[in-house]
């Protein structure tokens, strides 16, 4: 699965040529100077405000797709869009941001069709997706007249060049990331230096739409087609115990099964003669660790790959220590890792960087074990 943005809402067009950007930076380094400074800075904002997601679908299915209306329950979300909204209108207002200039714009239905579908008709198929690409803003932009480049944020804790892997050097040479230079407490410093209204709210954590405590099993249960059952099988193909469905496990994790012999069990691998999942016994064990992946789908920043790719850094997860590697490529594209790294999952996002460079994702389609 490769996911796109639903529309290209872009920031009014800015030179791709060396030139000096302001970032919130420049706040940061001024704030004892006087209220004033964050309007001062030389940039002509519109504020847009974006909804991705509707818990009332259902109620609107003749508006909606078909593949929309079918099946979707009504449930509460724990997204509070409207409260989102409100905060947005009261910074908007403290900083002197006129209302005319301030847009909510409703892509639910987008988002929907295009991200959440997509990552539903993989988790049936028994992968383990990741939605929410091209999305972030704790990263550098760097302008030469060669075009743009994506980097790591200063706050490596808050990076997120991973989930803007999939983005396009024409879409970064219109970005800016503000946040790029600063660590997360001095940017809740500035918040509280300028006296906005959010300064002391509390992050967000977790998955919106399926919240801080939800169960992810019982979310995606609302929305898959109905999951053929299997068996949970050890490595001589004695059946242990049944399963759910493929949709609702992932490589790595430790099933919640009483009753099994000898300590803690872990998913290898799954689609085991037909719909069966393989449990290995210790979190060492070799077939939970994986040497090589390949992907066909993988999106290049710069539009290819460069000449040499020696030495990269490859992560499979956001706020995984990236980990070396080699990468090739041959029609698809190929990493093979200095030491095996644990829960590969396919249909995860493999990410490569140079340094702090990051150089493009692509979808993982294959992968080898140790065992």
């Amino acid at each position: 699965m490769r996911v796109r943005p639903a529309l290209s809402w872009l920031p009014r067009s800015y030179s791709t040529a060396a030139v000096r950007l302001p970032t919130l930076e420049d706040l940061y380094l001024k704030k004892g100077d006087n209220g004033d400074v964050l309007r001062e800075l030389p940039l002509n904002l519109s504020v847009l405000f974006m909804r991705n997601w509707d818990p009332l679908l259902s109620e609107n299915a003749d508006e909606l797709p078909l593949s929309l209306s079918y099946g979707t329950p009504a449930t509460h979300s724990p997204c509070s869009w409207e409260r989102d909204w409100e905060d947005v209108k009261r910074v908007c207002k403290h900083v002197g941001i006129p209302q005319s200039d301030i847009r909510l714009v409703d892509l639910s239905k987008e988002y929907w069709t295009r991200v959440f579908e997509p990552a539903i008709a993989v988790w049936e198929a028994g992968q383990t997706p990741n939605p929410d690409l091209t999305l972030g803003h704790y990263a550098r932009v760097k302008r030469s007249p060669d075009g743009a480049t994506l980097h790591r944020a200063l706050d490596a804790n808050k990076d997120q060049t991973y989930y803007l892997s999939q983005v396009r050097e024409e879409q970064l040479a219109k970005a800016v990331f503000p946040l790029a230079g600063i660590p997360k407490p001095s940017v809740r410093d500035l918040a509280r230096h300028f006296n906005l209204p959010t300064a002391e709210r509390e992050e967000s954590m977790g998955v919106c739409f399926i919240g801080e405590r939800g169960k992810f099993g019982d979310f995606v249960s609302q929305y898959t087609s109905l999951a053929e059952p299997g068996y949970f099988v050890n490595l001589e193909g004695e059946r242990m115990a049944p399963h759910r469905g493929n949709c609702y496990y992932t490589i790595g994790q430790r099933p919640r099964l009483g009753g099994l012999p000898g300590g803690r069990w872990y998913i290898a691998r799954k689609h085991v003669n037909g719909n069966d999942i393989l449990l290995v016994q210790g979190a060492d064990h070799p077939a939970l660790y994986c040497e090589q992946l390949w992907s066909s789908d993988f999106n290049w920043i710069a539009g290819h790959p460069p000449e040499h790719i020696d030495n990269a850094l490859i992560q499979i997860r956001h706020r995984m220590e990236p980990v070396p590697g080699r990468v090739s490529v041959e029609g698809r594209v190929r990493v093979d890792f200095d030491k095996p790294v644990g829960a590969v999952a396919e249909g995860q996002i493999v990410g490569v960087w140079d340094g702090d460079r990051c150089l493009g994702s692509g979808v993982i389609e294959e992968t080898k074990t140790s065992a």
